[in-house]
């Protein structure tokens, strides 16, 4: 990138190519979503804003299609956090999210739809229709294509098990959640909520928050660790 600044360009090393990661989303239904464009779009704007102000994705999402958007992120380990982002900024619309990884033309123009291309983006592809095209046994609402088989095998294997646990919180666990999330403390989550302590508690067990995080946190190290981000 511009600059020279290693840590705002991602990669998997494999040979001398550079490695970006890909995520293209499809929002589930969306035909049945009353003023969905306008529902969209608002949405849209509003995390394209989040994430590029924290750096994890080169530039605002881009609309694909009529229930599709995508992005190239900055660093891979990135990933367990905007997977995240977008499942709760999202809610209560059901995504399905494809990730792959691999080469990609032009990654710093924008927009992404326009410029962009390459094995990333043909592997976020595979893998979204592959979740798209499956039985959904599992309640899998995410897929990955990494270009690396152990690390396909165990995100795949987590996020199936995750996504099965996100169909099961409510609306008013994902608000308890999303303010426990900016303030990192029971006691002002049940401050900012108006809750009594034990209710947050309770909330946050039942919407399997302390699972999310792990599993963030947890699968945030593991692209580290085999070799996602190429420095």
């Amino acid at each position: 990138m511009g600059g020279g600044c290693c840590n705002t360009r991602i990669g998997v090393a494999l040979g001398k190519a550079k490695q970006y990661a890909v995520l293209t989303s499809d929002i589930v239904q969306s035909r049945q979503i009353e003023e969905f464009r306008r529902r969209r779009d608002q949405k849209l704007r509003s995390i394209s804003k989040r994430h590029v102000e924290k750096k994890w994705i080169l530039s605002e999402y881009a609309v694909t299609a009529w229930d599709e958007f995508e992005a190239i992120l900055t660093l891979p380990r990135n990933l367990p956090s905007v997977i995240l982002d977008l499942r709760r900024y999202f809610h209560p619309f059901a995504l399905w999210i494809g990730v792959g990884i691999g080469n990609v033309t032009e990654p710093y123009k924008k927009p992404v739809n326009v410029f962009a291309g390459g094995e990333g983006f043909e592997r976020a592809r595979e893998a979204l229709n592959r979740l798209k095209s499956k039985p959904r046994k599992t309640g899998a609402l995410t897929s990955f294509m990494t270009g690396n088989a152990m690390l396909d095998l165990i995100a795949n294997t987590v996020y199936d098990l995750q996504d099965t646990l996100l169909e099961s919180i409510s609306t008013k666990q994902w608000q308890t959640i999303n303010v426990h999330m900016e303030t990192n403390r029971q006691d002002l989550t049940a401050k900012k909520l108006k809750l009594n302590e034990s209710t947050v508690s309770r909330n946050l067990r039942r919407g399997f928050w302390w699972q999310i995080q792990e599993t963030r946190q947890t699968m945030e190290q593991l692209f580290e660790k085999l070799g996602a981000d190429a420095q």
